[in-house]
């Protein structure tokens, strides 16, 4: 599900913005990872396909949209899996277009493809510890309790596990308390929090107003993205205009979060005493 739109943002403003969209933002990243695989330089490949190296690179970067017919070919070219190139010819087809509503049943990972370009995300999580941060426990009570996010992966047990997208989580205090968690299973969450992810984590005032869980993604070259979830179905806002009312939530909520020690503190005395 989507919309068009004459893009808010156009390559080459917006500090360093390239793609007018974040279909075109995929389609470019996936192509150039193809032609990197492949052991192209940009002129060869431009030479492969009868391009100029200028027009390649501007593929190669999102700011332009190949045609059909030079869909075809890059794949030809970069020899693109039958499998995956029906794909690439639809973010071509919707380059236009702005924003996902995704459900398990469309097939395609966007969000994958999304959380692999972004190099940062925060997440604000008024209700339930964000899923990164699950204990094995915590994450199998809220599944019995609520079937929500059947998909949860296993969490990672530290800060330092291995990844390339740097996460920050901003956690409402009320999330430390769920009535469908027993509560061996919520100290045991809490206690996970402080010994492996405080460096990433800051607890929220009682006072933060209550406000739907989401989280931004930061990708370079292109404006925050918003990724909202309701069970399996995922919404990801790109357009300016839909993203700012969160963002501009972000940025008053990180500004009265409490630092890693008062975080720290209170997250012991929740863990340790109930």
């Amino acid at each position: 599900m989507s919309a068009t739109i004459t893009p808010l943002h156009r390559p080459g403003s917006d500090g360093g913005v390239r793609a007018a969209t974040l279909r075109g933002l995929l389609l470019a990243r996936a192509l150039d990872d193809a032609r990197r695989a492949h052991g192209f330089t940009t002129r060869e490949l431009a030479s492969a396909m009868s391009m100029s190296p200028a027009m390649l690179n501007r593929v190669m970067t999102g700011r332009r949209t190949p045609t059909p017919l030079e869909i075809g070919g890059l794949c030809a070219v970069l020899d693109i899996p039958a499998p995956h190139r029906p794909v690439l010819y639809r973010l071509v087809r919707e380059s236009g277009r702005t924003d996902w509503i995704t459900t398990p049943a469309d097939g395609e990972q966007h969000l994958a493809q999304i959380e692999a370009a972004a190099h940062s995300a925060t997440w604000f999580a008024p209700d339930l510890i964000p899923r990164p941060l699950r204990t094995t426990a915590y994450s199998r009570a809220v599944l019995t309790a609520t079937g929500a996010h059947p998909d949860t992966p296993a969490p990672a047990t530290r800060d330092t596990a291995p990844t390339e997208v740097i996460n920050r989580f901003l956690i409402h205090p009320r999330a430390l308390r769920h009535p469908t968690v027993p509560e061996a299973v919520m100290r045991e969450q809490v206690r996970h929090l402080r010994e492996a992810h405080l460096s990433t984590t800051r607890l929220l005032p009682h006072t933060v107003a209550p406000y739907p869980e989401f989280r931004t993604l930061r990708i370079a070259h292109f404006p925050p993205v918003v990724h909202i979830e309701h069970h399996t179905t995922a919404v990801i806002l790109e357009r300016p205009d839909a993203t700012a009312p969160h963002t501009a939530f972000l940025r008053d909520v990180e500004a009265v979060s409490l630092g890693r020690e008062d975080t720290r503190q209170a997250l012991s005395g929740r863990g340790d005493n109930g």
